[in-house]
Formats: C-alpha cells, structure tokens, sequence
C-alpha cells in the first residue's frame, strides 16, 4: 500500500526540531562553561597580580640609638608584600621626611622595619626636645607617674648610682587609658629634655639600668652631684 505523500512529510520531518533543539541545549551549556572558565582564569590572575604587589618601608641603615634624633639619611628602602597585616603601622617611604627631627623611643637594629610608634614628636614652642623612657613601673615610682611629674633620672652601671638627669616634666606616660603607668610591664615615660639630658640618658639607656624617681617639690640637686655621681 502507498504512502500518502502527507504522511512521509512528517514521518521524514519530525526527527529534525527535536535534533535542532538539543543541539541549541549543548551549545548553550557549552557558552556558560566557557565563561565560567574564563572568570576563573582573569579572577585568578588578579590574585596573583594583588599577591606580587609591594609597598616600600624604611629599615635602619645601621644601629639607631634610643633617644637620639631621626634622620631619614640613616634608614634605607625595602619592599614588603602590600599584603602583609602590619603594613600600615611601618613607617613607608612617603612617610620618612615627615619624620625628621622625631625622637626614637627605643633603639632599632640594624636592618630592622621602623614603626610609626617607635617614633615620638619633638615638643613645641618651649624650645626643648622631648624623649622616650622605656622602664618597668617598679622602676618608676610604683607605675604612680602622671603627665606633668618631675622625675630625676638615675643610671645604674657595674653597680655605681648616678644621676645622668634631673627634674625632668613628663609629657606622656604610655598606658593612656589610665594615665599613668601600668603595675607591670615595660612602658614608656615621654619627657622634655635638653641636649646634653638626652645624651646622657640614651647612654644611660644603653647601659640598661635606670631608675625614675618622682621629684615633683623636692629641692635642687646640684649639677656636679646629678651628673657626675
């Protein structure tokens, strides 16, 4: 019996949408698989590209002394991963000139990162510098001391007493939640000094023994006794 020639129509065209529509499936599968691998690909390349990126920070070209004077000749540039946690306290390369003249409040290896907070500000309009103090509270007054103290400074060395510096203000004191300093610990004493104080005391600092003593009323020491023992 013959086929109707409406019949082998359909017969012979009925496979073909069903062909078409699973090829535009697969091809739509196919253009989102490749455009995830692509996000992928750029996503991991940023990584990589933030990972490689440094910033430049300031280490001591040699030994600096605490107390003594910042110079932005004495320290050089390194880089560090931009990454790194404690980046923002470090003193960057745009930041050393503006550091010029700051007193260093404890000494600083050579080779080693300078911080933000190794460094304090020069006092203004008295005319004298200010330094850092770094000493354990039972070494000053029982941790008792308060901005506005004056404290004598004295140096302990191969077990001769002496005073290096005498009836010195306190500016700051480091445990500022309490305003004096702690029961425990090392803290730093921030005091107005001159000259020839500060270098006597970054010595006595080097020594590493020094005792602070409250003198806030007491009568003058005089000068040979308090600097030369």
């Amino acid at each position: 019996m013959a086929i109707s020639a409406p019949k082998r129509l359909r017969e012979a065209g009925s496979p073909k949408p069903a062909s078409r529509r699973v090829r535009r499936r697969l091809s739509t599968t196919h253009v989102l698989t490749a455009i995830v691998v692509i996000l992928a690909f750029v996503l991991n390349l940023l990584v990589l590209s933030d990972r490689g990126a440094t910033s430049m920070v300031a280490v001591a070209d040699s030994r600096l002394p605490a107390g003594s004077t910042f110079d932005p000749t004495s320290v050089r540039l390194v880089p560090i991963e931009s990454s790194f946690e404690g980046l923002p306290s470090l003193v960057d390369g745009g930041e050393v000139s503006q550091f010029e003249g700051w007193i260093l409040q404890r000494s600083i290896p050579e080779g080693a990162v300078i911080g933000d907070g190794d460094l304090v500000a020069p006092t203004q309009g008295d005319g004298l510098r200010s330094m850092s103090l770094p000493v354990g509270a039972e070494h000053a007054a029982g941790g008792s001391l308060v901005p506005g103290d004056r404290v004598d400074v004295i140096s302990v060395s191969e077990g001769t007493a002496r005073f290096v510096a005498v009836d010195l203000e306190i500016i700051s004191v480091a445990n500022q939640a309490s305003g004096s300093i702690g029961n425990s610990g090392d803290y730093h004493l921030v005091v107005s000094v001159e000259a020839d104080d500060a270098l006597r005391l970054a010595e006595a600092l080097e020594r590493g023994s020094i005792e602070i003593v409250r003198s806030t009323g007491a009568s003058e020491i005089g000068a040979t006794r308090s600097l030369d023992g």
